[in-house]
């Protein structure tokens, strides 16, 4: 299941169904048609379709896609764009998704979500995958050690060298959760 990440402020806004379309720089691998977990917040808000996906230059945005995004209007768009990516061009080809809810879930933060509902430390759970998890592979149990040491998901990935590294080790604890639970570890 593929997942889009969006800022707290946007969390009501997207569930009540004003906030329908996201302007991003790249099309975070999806297609129309695309189901998608949406998080807001540290929440999952719910599951999500992709209903379009168009790419325009940045100029070429209108006031009403600025506004379907969150925004009074384009201007306030492109300057809040600015402000996260210092060197924007306006020539740059952005990807607007347009998307729809299909199940709004809310009320569960991303963790407990990710972890079927439950609260899971992620450092005891890496110390019980390294004991238990013999389909490990070295560069896997690297990972692991390296978040125990850091004490944190994003330490860890900053350790690694950036913060989207979190799902490196994220798909790690995935796996090795998964293969616990079959083994009635956890």
């Amino acid at each position: 299941m593929k997942h889009l990440q969006f800022l707290g402020k946007y969390a009501d806004d997207i569930i009540k169904g004003n906030k329908n379309l996201t302007i991003r720089l790249s099309k975070a691998n999806l297609r129309t048609g695309d189901i998608f977990i949406l998080h807001a917040g540290g929440k999952v808000i719910g599951k999500f379709r992709v209903k379009n996906i168009y790419t325009k230059k940045l100029y070429q945005i209108t006031d009403e896609e600025a506004k379907r995004d969150g925004y009074n209007n384009k201007e306030e768009l492109i300057n809040d764009l600015k402000k996260i990516y210092k060197r924007l061009d306006l020539n740059k080809e952005v990807a607007i998704i347009e998307f729809e809810p299909i199940e709004i879930i809310n009320n569960i933060s991303s963790e407990e979500f990710a972890w079927g509902g439950k609260k899971i430390d992620l450092i005891e759970l890496a110390k019980l995958i390294l004991k238990y998890d013999e389909k490990l592979n070295e560069k896997e149990r690297k990972l692991l050690n390296i978040l125990i040491e850091s004490g944190s998901l994003r330490k860890a990935a900053i350790k690694l060298g950036r913060l989207n590294k979190r799902y490196l080790i994220r798909k790690i604890l995935k796996k090795g959760f998964y293969r616990l639970k079959e083994k009635k570890i956890i």
